[in-house]
């Protein structure tokens, strides 16, 4: 018989993981033990508040949560009960399971099919942007890559260099 190791949290909507931690309409309960996932447990938590899916939580012995986006205030409260965050996970849970397994799952992934990841979520000065594959939004104030294409871009939106207005 083998003993388990720990227990996790995935807040799930469906197949997949819940956008939000505060929302989600389930929580995926696991054991897992050396040989992987032995127990699977389903809680309808629609409806609840964050401060009541936090403590049920706690009540199950929770070590590691896997979801969506949380807030600040559920997550320090989460921190305190000693449980380890994967938060802004998106895609499959039976993916982000899989990558779990394997050692590989961060914060930020976007899941891909059997715990492959698509990328991750970057967080820049209040907002979120996905890196996939490299491909980036830049904010008003960054500069360009190369050339005088960036300052070009950005020239423009000063008023002071706004073309003439024809027609006068």
């Amino acid at each position: 018989m083998n003993l388990i190791k720990i227990k996790i949290g995935v807040a799930v909507f469906k197949s997949r993981i819940s956008p939000r931690f505060d929302c989600a309409p389930q929580m995926l309960i696991l054991a897992e033990d050396s040989i992987g996932f032995t127990e699977r447990r389903i809680i309808d938590t629609e409806g609840w508040t964050a401060l009541e899916r936090i403590k049920k939580l706690n009540e199950l012995q929770v070590k590691i949560l896997i979801c969506g986006g949380i807030d600040e205030h559920s997550r320090q409260l989460i921190n305190a009960g000693n449980i380890k965050i994967y938060s802004w996970i998106t895609g499959e849970y039976e993916d982000a399971l899989s990558c779990y397994l394997a050692g590989k799952l961060a914060s930020g992934n976007m899941m891909g099919p059997g715990g492959t990841s698509r990328g991750k979520w970057r967080f820049r000065q209040g907002r979120m942007d996905a890196n996939r594959g490299g491909v980036r939004c830049r904010t008003k104030t960054e500069k360009g890559r190369g050339g005088s294409r960036g300052k070009r871009n950005f020239r423009d939106l000063d008023n002071k260099n706004q073309p003439e207005k024809y027609g006068d």
